[in-house]
């Protein structure tokens, strides 16, 4: 995680020399993004979950480094979670809901195809996030282990699960990364339409106390967005 978090670092630092030097513009960007999880087990049983909706909102800069070829950075605002409507799997209750939000830095090379006026735009690159927190609720009692903690109460991101107050459930760490995707049409010179695929690849499940559960949790999203350019 540590090599991660420093390559991270590393990016921002070469973003903001690219900024000194290349032509720049800047975007603003809202949408609805559609986001779940991928929740296994030890014994690679995946849990039946669906997805829900959240508000999206971003904002960064267009580093163009050739006719074609562009860098995009940003800073991203995201309501993310899952919904489980059946049995009862990993602590989850009968119809389990959990809402999040995040605080995302993804970084796309996006590559530029002229259309008359306008532009198709194709964009890949990694992301890293971080859970602030969240609500879950539930129809029926929610147990961790023998020890139940309600029917609703506040999401943690930590990576002990056994520390939290009563109501408070840990859904997993809070540091997230990953791989995206997205497609963008500018016209007019200004304005967006695009979608979006984000694939974490970090496993965000917690540990108890010394006890590892052995299980998998990974998030995952596709959004749709309109924005500015300026």
């Amino acid at each position: 995680m540590m090599t991660i978090k420093k390559l991270s670092l590393l990016l921002c630092l070469s973003i903001g020399g690219c900024l000194v030097h290349a032509q720049t513009k800047w975007n603003v960007k809202a949408g609805l993004n559609f986001s779940n999880i991928d929740a296994k087990n030890k014994d690679g049983n995946k849990a039946n979950t669906e997805s829900v909706g959240g508000l999206y909102l971003g904002f960064g800069p267009t580093i163009r480094m050739s006719e074609r070829f562009a860098i995009e950075p940003a800073v991203v605002f995201a309501k993310r979670g899952f919904e489980r409507k059946e049995g009862k799997s990993i602590g989850w209750g009968e119809n389990f809901r959990a809402n999040t939000s995040y605080l995302e830095l993804p970084i796309d090379v996006v590559f530029n195809s002229p259309i008359d006026n306008d532009q198709l735009q194709f964009g890949l690159g990694p992301y890293i996030g971080f859970g602030l927190g969240g609500k879950w609720k539930t129809s029926e009692q929610v147990y961790i282990d023998d020890i139940g903690i309600g029917q609703k109460g506040d999401i943690k991101f930590q990576n002990d699960a056994s520390i939290a107050d009563y109501g408070d459930y840990v859904l997993g760490k809070s540091f997230d990364y990953g791989v995206r995707a997205k497609v963008n049409y500018l016209f007019r010179g200004h304005y967006l339409v695009g979608v979006e695929f984000q694939k974490g690849i970090a496993n965000l499940e917690s540990k108890w106390a010394d006890y590892k559960p052995g299980g998998s949790l990974r998030n995952r999203s596709f959004g749709i967005s309109l924005g500015y350019k300026f």
